[in-house]
């Protein structure tokens, strides 16, 4: 089947001009507008009127759950959620930063999306490889049925045939290009801490400064942070200014998640965060 980017983009704003005159939401979290038709920018649609600035189109990554938590709890919220989108609002709500009734998700079935800074298609290399929303209240447009099935770790192959000691030298070239502009952690759906622990003074946790040990400290412990939550948006590697790979790391540490716990983060509104949740049989794997 093919994708008809227009298509959607019609069906998105005839929804959210819908739901904001029927008061069903008072803002709709989409897209709009950029510089040029390959950068187009987060949205937020408060009145009818508003809707007419709203695109869609294959430049249309970002996350938009990652705004979700900036609003007052009982705001009635649309959100446009392409596949990986969904697990984040799956995620949200299941460490109760938001209610599922206070979401209307306007569910985006897609594929061929591309990357603005390389062209590539992104489907499968640094998101989960999933087509249609886990879940949705409108789907705008067919579910996408018949593209191939990528897993998506496929990509770790040529990372998990180094040993210990050329995945150190690997991360260490990687992050001292680091200049800790910190937009990974903005593009992040599941960054939500206020005060993130890096900006925290008393006790102060790492050194903030661009430095070899302090981005190593840095980029660690948010990867351990997001254990067992990270939804493979890709969207910290897509914004990071320098290219750092991020979403090798973050796919390798949910993997191994996977294969200890038996859940992948944000696939089911009914599942427990995995590192939250006890079960008497849980794999001792990651005590070793």
């Amino acid at each position: 089947m093919t994708i008809s980017f227009k298509q959607i983009e019609e069906k998105l704003k005839t929804e959210a001009k819908r739901l904001l005159e029927s008061g069903q939401a008072s803002v709709v979290l989409a897209y709009g507008k950029g510089y040029d038709e390959k950068h187009p920018m987060p949205y937020v649609a408060r009145n009818p009127s508003d809707v007419a600035n709203i695109v869609f189109n294959e430049y249309c990554n970002y996350n938009m759950a990652r705004y979700l938590v900036r609003y007052p709890a009982g705001t009635k919220i649309a959100v446009a959620v392409k596949a990986a989108d969904s697990r984040a609002v799956i995620q949200l709500i299941q460490e109760e930063k938001v209610k599922r009734e206070d979401l209307v998700l306007l569910g985006i079935p897609v594929y061929g999306m591309k990357n603005p800074k390389t062209q590539e298609i992104i489907d499968g290399k640094t998101t989960g490889g999933l087509y249609n929303p886990v879940l949705y209240d409108i789907l705008l447009g067919d579910e996408v049925h018949g593209q191939a099935i990528q897993s998506p770790y496929d990509v770790l192959a040529a990372y998990e045939l180094m040993d210990k000691e050329a995945r150190f030298a690997f991360w260490k070239k990687e992050f001292d290009k680091c200049i800790r502009c910190y937009a990974c952690r903005k593009a992040c759906p599941m960054c939500y801490c206020d005060p993130c622990f890096i900006d925290q003074n008393k006790p102060k946790w790492g050194d903030k400064s661009p430095q070899s040990h302090g981005n190593l400290m840095y980029h660690l412990t948010r990867f351990h942070h997001l254990a067992g939550r990270c939804i493979d948006c890709g969207e910290c590697s897509r914004a990071c200014p320098v290219d750092i790979p991020l979403y090798l790391f973050h796919k390798k540490v949910a993997k191994e998640c996977e294969e200890m716990f038996g859940q992948a983060a944000g696939m089911s509104i009914e599942d427990k965060p995995a590192l939250v949740n006890f079960r008497v049989d849980d794999s001792d794997k990651i005590l070793e």
